[in-house]
């Protein structure tokens, strides 16, 4: 069952001082369905050389031959947690080149289908993950709780006790329902929570959906529009704290008129999120000071797809059509574009979605976007729209006048703004920036070379009060241009963190 502990029994072995000390490498990646031997291997080339230009290729050849280069010899330990379903052709392909590591290597496996243990041919070393016993439940729960189990009175205790059975040994449960006890100090909150309809639900497709639903319920409306705006993005996507929170204020969601009284509000939605189990692998992001990552179990992803039904819709174009979920266009209004391409027909299905509030690209393609673009603005309703993920060649070189027409649009995430050498009137140029002062959150610049500062480019950036974040990298910049360039880029003093 999902919920058990796989995933963090692995992340115990992995995280251990011993097994570090042991191995030459480690490797972790997440596979999730569908089982695509390529991303696995593109992603066991950026855990082992984040700087390996082979990492970017799609053809699987390219990158079997890299990663049999890379851990020649090499004592390895690779963790491929949630696998599902590869056929035997997928794994044999992908563990050639694995053949090629040091003696004592060793790959852990999680999975929920036996099958799957089958195919990959694995030692007997399988472990079975049975559920905890309730000692163990309600430790956990307690803990989750923030409560001192020693502590806690007769009466207390004996409510906690049948409110752990209803975990059936679920870890995840047991988390989850210490998370929801946290701030109920009451008997009769505990009473509610233990007499609650929510268990008596004969719909429920899982039996740990009950736990989260409970939880769901006892947050704020405008929290929880927050928790299942997340399910616009993908399994085992690290979400960043700072862009959730633009995402949610370009909803509407935070019901709070000034931008810094906004990031206040989501902060604490988040936080509120965060101590009720719904987010986990919370860690701090490198360079950007007060700013954090995280992800969602996998299960609570299921969980918010089957609360928000087909309002959020994920579509990944490496999948056969028959695969893609077919649902009412009407009804979506977040959709999220993966691994999509000019040829994928989104000429002809795009302007189907009229009530789209969301639209967001992921590893897309290198081929031209502009004709999308022009399909995009005919998107009345749209909101938010983030199109970082269209890479290489394709991405954007310019915004089209027409995105004027999306008079609802409150996010355009498009590309950093680069400013190429001087040469002809073509391209950006910093006194673009000018008027442009309600720019929010994040903004890079790529200065390729000796830009042209006109006269009156003192206050590019002074008067944006709203920027949190300022990343300015320069390539090729002659040494005596240095000052001219940073007093025409002084930015206002509210900014936060300033990347050079």
């Amino acid at each position: 069952m999902g919920g058990m502990g796989k995933t963090t029994l692995a992340q115990l072995v992995y995280n251990d001082e011993n097994v570090k000390s042991h191995f030459d490498k480690r490797i972790w990646v997440c596979v999730s369905d569908p089982f695509e031997e390529i991303k696995i291997a593109q992603a066991i080339i950026e855990e082992i050389d984040k700087d390996n230009s082979s990492k970017s290729s799609n053809v699987l050849q390219t990158l079997t031959q890299c990663i049999d280069k890379l851990i020649e010899g090499k004592k390895f330990l690779l963790v491929l947690d949630d696998v599902w379903s590869p056929n035997s052709y997928q794994w044999e392909e992908l563990i050639k080149p694995l053949r090629n590591g040091g003696i004592g290597s060793r790959i852990l496996v999680t999975t929920r289908k036996e099958e799957v243990v089958t195919l990959m041919k694995a030692t007997t070393q399988l472990i079975h993950l049975k559920e905890l016993g309730e000692a163990f439940c309600l430790s956990l729960f307690y803990y989750s709780a923030d409560m001192d189990e020693s502590s806690v009175s007769t009466e207390f205790k004996n409510i906690g006790s049948e409110i752990v059975k209803r975990c059936n040994g679920l870890p995840l449960a047991a988390k989850t329902l210490g998370s929801l006890m946290r701030n109920k100090k009451k008997i009769h909150e505990w009473q509610a929570v233990l007499k609650s309809k929510t268990w008596e639900l004969k719909e429920i497709q899982q039996d740990v959906f009950r736990p989260l639903l409970l939880s769901y319920h006892d947050l704020s409306p405008a929290t929880k529009r927050c928790l299942l705006y997340c399910v616009t993005f993908p399994k085992d996507y690290v979400y960043n704290r700072n862009c959730l929170i633009e995402l949610w204020m370009s909803q509407d969601y935070l019901n709070v008129k000034e931008s810094k009284e906004k990031i206040v509000v989501g902060q604490n939605y988040f936080d509120d999120l965060a101590m009720r189990s719904f987010f986990q692998d919370i860690e701090d992001v490198q360079f950007e000071y007060g700013n954090i990552k995280c992800k969602i179990h996998d299960i609570v992803h299921d969980f918010l797809r089957y609360l928000t039904e087909n309002e959020c819709l994920i579509l990944d174009f490496e999948l056969d059509a028959s695969k893609r979920r077919d649902v009412s266009k009407d009804k979506v209004h977040h959709l999220t574009l993966v691994h999509a391409t000019e040829g994928d027909s989104l000429q002809t299905f795009l302007p189907n979605y009229k009530k789209l509030r969301t639209l967001i690209a992921i590893q897309s393609s290198e081929y031209s976007i502009g004709p999308i673009f022009e399909l995009i603005v005919q998107l009345k309703c749209l909101r938010t729209l983030d199109l970082r993920g269209w890479r290489g060649k394709g991405c954007l070189k310019e915004i089209p006048e027409t995105i004027g027409g999306l008079i609802h649009l409150r996010s355009a995430r498009l590309d950093q703004f680069v400013v190429p050498i001087i040469g002809g009137d073509e391209g950006n140029k910093l006194e673009h920036l000018k008027d442009l002062n309600q720019l929010q959150g994040t903004l890079a610049i790529h200065i390729l070379g000796n830009p042209n500062m006109a006269e009156n480019a003192a206050a590019i950036m002074v008067n944006k009060a709203h920027l949190l974040e300022l990343r300015l990298e320069f390539y090729s910049i002659d040494e005596g241009k240095h000052g001219e360039i940073m007093n025409g880029l002084e930015p206002h003093p509210d900014l936060e963190s300033l990347y050079i």
